[in-house]
This record gives C-alpha cells, structure tokens and sequence, in this order.
C-alpha cells in the first residue's frame, strides 16, 4: 500500500511539474501571439533591420561593393512600401483579434508601453505613406523592386512633399530609438524581471500555468 501510495504521488507530481503543451494556432489568445502576429511582428523587425542596415552602411562607408549589394536587396523605397503593406496587414489582423490578444499590463507600465505601441504604429505607417505622398508631389516615378508603378510626371506640389521634406528624418531616428528601447524592454522582462512577456511572442509553443 506504501508503495503504491508513493507511486501515486510520484506521478501526481510528475503530472504538475509537466503540464500540458499548448501548440501555437493561427490566432491570438490570451496568453500568447499566434502564428500570424508573430510572423507580421518577426517580418516588420526583419524589414526596418535591413532599412536602417543599409542606411548606417551608406551614411558610413559610401558608396562601395557592399552598400551597392545592400542597396540592391533592400532599396529604400522599396522596404519602405513593403513596411506600409505589412503595418496595415498587423493593424487589421490586430482589430481582428482585439477580444483575444494577450492583455497590456496594469498601471504605469501598461499606459506606456500601450503608448509606445501606438507611437510604433503611426511612425510605421506615416513614414512611408508621406515619403510615397513626397515622390508622388515631386513627379518621381514610384518603383517597387524594378517594377514601375507609377510613371515620372512634371509636379511640384508643396503640400505634398512638405511634410516629409520636414519631419522624415528626425521620425525615421526616433523609431530607430523605440525599436532599440523596444529590444532592450524586452530583454529586461526576460533575463531580470523574469516574467512571461517575451515568451507570448516567441517559441513554438506555450505552456498552461
């Protein structure tokens, strides 16, 4: 009877240390990002990585072999309209899953990080749409990857290119600054305040608690 108390026990126990795993769905829940956010979410990363690479590399090195090559796998208009169509593709699959995504947390803490996400998007999506809006007002042909998608005209429409002419630059290096403080927020809720904000957006699967 001891005995097969204790093997009860033991497997009780090995029950609770080892709960079950839960496989990552397409859509959000409570506890973690599905596989569409999380592959929108990787894909922006991926995109403003490779736009400030090649820039950093222009702004240091100049024109040379590996700013060209840079530049021909990722021209600056190019990512620029590929982050405006992924940001919208996140801002509606986000209103798609607004009842069951992971909530903000409580306080202080939730109110400025539900800002910062607010501030990423608008600067996601009015950088590229008011550099496209600049080339547009100026008569430059719009481009994606080679492709022609709107013809070089005789414009110079000021409201237009105004804006962008104004407030692309400093925009652009104050997301830089949120996606460096993003990165580093993320590696303090990790390795120091050791919570479980990280983990609803990478890994292959979740664990019930």
């Amino acid at each position: 009877m001891a005995k097969e108390a204790a093997n009860s026990t033991a497997l009780n126990s090995d029950h609770i240390s080892k709960p079950a795993q839960v496989t990552i769905g397409w859509r959000d829940r409570p506890s973690h990002y599905g596989r569409i956010s999380r592959a929108l979410h990787w894909l922006t990363a991926a995109l403003i990585t490779l736009q400030f690479t090649v820039l950093l590399a222009w702004r240091g090195m100049g024109e040379n072999a590996i700013t060209l090559f840079l530049a021909s796998i990722g021209p600056h208009g190019s990512l620029g309209f590929m982050i405006l169509i992924v940001s919208l593709a996140r801002l509606f699959w986000a209103w798609v899953n607004r009842k069951q995504r992971p909530p903000q947390p409580l306080g202080w803490g939730g109110r400025i990080a539900r800002l910062v996400h607010i501030t990423f998007y608008a600067l996601l999506l009015w950088l590229p749409a008011f550099a496209i809006l600049r080339q547009y007002g100026r008569g430059g042909a719009l481009r994606f990857y080679g492709m022609e998608l709107l013809p070089e005209a005789e414009r110079d429409i000021t409201w237009m290119i105004a804006p962008a002419d104004l407030l692309h630059g400093p925009l652009s290096w104050l997301l830089c600054g949120l996606v460096i403080g993003h990165i580093a927020m993320a590696l303090i809720h990790r390795f120091w305040l050791k919570n479980r904000v990280l983990a609803r957006m990478v890994g292959a699967s979740d664990r019930q608690r």
